[in-house]
């Protein structure tokens, strides 16, 4: 069975040579209906830990990706590509307080070694894994600046710390 996708390609491609008016219009709704299709996020790498107890943590990283939202963190239950669920979103400093610790880690490394380290004995973690998809964005993304990734500049004011000596 054809995706609505190629059949509105094939559509649009065979009505593109006429100049009836109908074609037009016809062309114009399915132009509109392929704006309003859902886009598979690109992933330029990902990072599967997986557990004792069969559960994997999968940690993406999207092209779109923002500062806030650059982790992607889903559970998958088995194999199957229908029980992988979205946990949460975390930011890009998630792993940097273990950089001390390991020195030549960054991007999902330290993720992997936040993982390696807290996990549970109950549920300790059997094997992990670790694919780039795209090697030279996801070396643009964990090198770029922050308010290039859309970080807003914040700055706290405290009222009555202005004039205050210690």
């Amino acid at each position: 069975m054809q995706s609505t996708f190629t059949q509105l390609n094939r559509r649009a491609d065979r009505i593109t040579g006429s100049s009836n008016r109908d074609t037009v219009r016809e062309l114009a709704e399915i132009m509109i209906k392929l704006e309003d299709a859902p886009v598979k996020p690109v992933i330029i790498a990902r990072l599967v830990v997986i557990r004792q107890n069969g559960t994997r943590t999968i940690v993406e990283i999207h092209q779109d990706s923002t500062f806030a939202s650059f982790y992607h963190f889903y559970r998958q239950e088995g194999k199957r590509r229908s029980t992988k669920k979205l946990i949460r979103r975390g930011c890009r400093n998630e792993g940097m307080p273990l950089v001390g610790l390991i020195r030549s880690c960054s991007g999902l490394d330290t993720i992997a070694a936040k993982l390696l380290l807290w996990g549970r004995e109950s549920n300790a973690v059997v094997d992990t894994k670790f694919y780039i998809f795209k090697k030279r964005l996801y070396r643009q993304l964990l090198s770029v600046s922050p308010d290039q990734l859309g970080l807003a500049h914040t700055t706290v004011y405290v009222p009555g710390l202005r004039g205050m000596t210690s």
